[in-house]
């Protein structure tokens, strides 16, 4: 497993800290099942041929660029100037660059739509993992990198589109990076150790769920989203400043994501960010010493689900029971804030049963435990 979350009990503190981390040990075993190719430049759709590769092009057979090893200096891995039509997949190869975009995609013009799969990928950079302008209705998954400058850049893709099941390291940067673009779902990614580990830029009409954004300084970023995303079931923890910061954030959704041992606030709402609805989440333990999990500086924000009066559940030390102060200008208050964990699927049922039952009530059974075995 590349994920392991690790469960530490402090027995003098009574905290509990999770750490993610990233296991990368067979990557470089991987690259011996590679054959090494050179870069590869793709201008238009004559190109494809002078590479030989297998498949014809089109959405029943794409062509593969699969299975290569293609280390470079100063030079792209891959690089498509965006003129192209045809349809292609990359797939199950190790790209390694100094200083180079790993998988640059549109690098003159947008993709064509739906001609770009980018599948189970390691690739190793000193700039980004992957940018792509355009090619709405892609698939880009299973990729495993690491980039100094991000992990993936995605531009103007509007439509359908899908980010899932990546494992982005990155050093200084962003993890996932989207910017005007809609209709596009990212789950299930992996984003730990960047400064943010997902980041929304004039966005609409997207979904972020069940997402591991944990140990980066930001976990969650949405800056100049126009509306309606929805950010559901996602892990946000131990974030050195804040889980979920959004600047211009309306009409959106943000429900059953779990937020733990955040340094600041867990979820902070910008002035000008309105008329959202957050319900069904876990707060535990985060803006520790603080007089709330949470900020709101912008108006009309409900921190409650309206149709069954039930909010969040907020734990610091002890469980919220009575309506919760938000800080921030707005005033705000979670009216209804529920005496029990809310489900967050993969967490909730054993993971976090077992979290809360130790900040309870283990931890002194777990120090008696230890030293009776001594």
């Amino acid at each position: 497993m590349f994920l392991l979350l690790l469960a530490v009990f402090s027995a003098t503190n009574s905290t509990v800290s999770v750490t993610a981390r990233i296991d990368n040990s067979n990557q470089e075993l991987k690259i011996k099942n590679y054959v090494t190719h050179g870069p590869i430049n793709i201008e238009c759709d004559e190109n494809f041929t002078d590479y030989s590769f297998p498949g014809a092009g089109s959405p029943g057979d794409p062509y593969r660029i699969e299975d290569y090893n293609i280390t470079v200096t100063s030079d792209y891995p891959i690089v498509f100037g965006g003129n192209t039509s045809k349809h292609f997949v990359i797939q199950n190869c190790f790209l390694k660059s100094d200083s180079y975009i790993g998988i640059y995609l549109g690098k003159y013009y947008n993709m064509a739509d739906g001609t770009v799969n980018i599948l189970n990928n390691v690739i190793i950079t000193d700039n980004i993992g992957i940018e792509m302008n355009g090619g709405k209705n892609s698939l880009i998954s299973g990729n495993t990198i690491t980039g100094v400058d991000g992990g993936m850049a995605i531009y103007d893709s509007s439509g359908f589109s899908t980010i899932s099941n990546n494992i982005i390291s990155t050093v200084g940067e962003t993890g996932i990076y989207l910017e005007n673009s809609s209709n596009i779902t990212v789950t299930r990614n992996t984003c730990v150790g960047n400064w943010v580990g997902i980041s929304l830029n004039s966005m609409a009409d997207a979904i972020l769920t069940h997402n591991n954004c944990s140990e980066n300084d930001l976990g969650i970023e949405l800056t100049n989203t126009l509306n309606n995303i929805t950010l559901t079931n996602n892990i946000l923890i131990q974030n050195t400043d804040t889980g979920i910061a959004a600047t211009t954030t309306d009409n959106s959704l943000i429900t059953n994501n779990l937020f733990l041992e955040n340094i600041n606030y867990a979820i902070r709402l910008y002035s000008d960010s309105d008329n959202n609805i957050i319900h069904h989440n876990a707060f535990v333990n985060n803006n520790a010493g603080g007089t709330s999990q949470a900020n709101d500086d912008g108006s009309n924000n409900v921190w409650y689900d309206d149709t069954v009066d039930e909010g969040n559940y907020w734990y610091n030390g002890t469980v919220a029971t009575s309506p919760y102060s938000i800080d921030g200008l707005a005033s705000s208050v979670d009216e209804f804030p529920l005496g029990s964990m809310p489900v967050i699927p993969e967490y909730s049922s054993s993971y976090l049963a077992i979290l809360l039952l130790l900040s309870f009530l283990a931890i002194p059974t777990i120090s008696f435990a230890c030293r009776k075995k001594n």
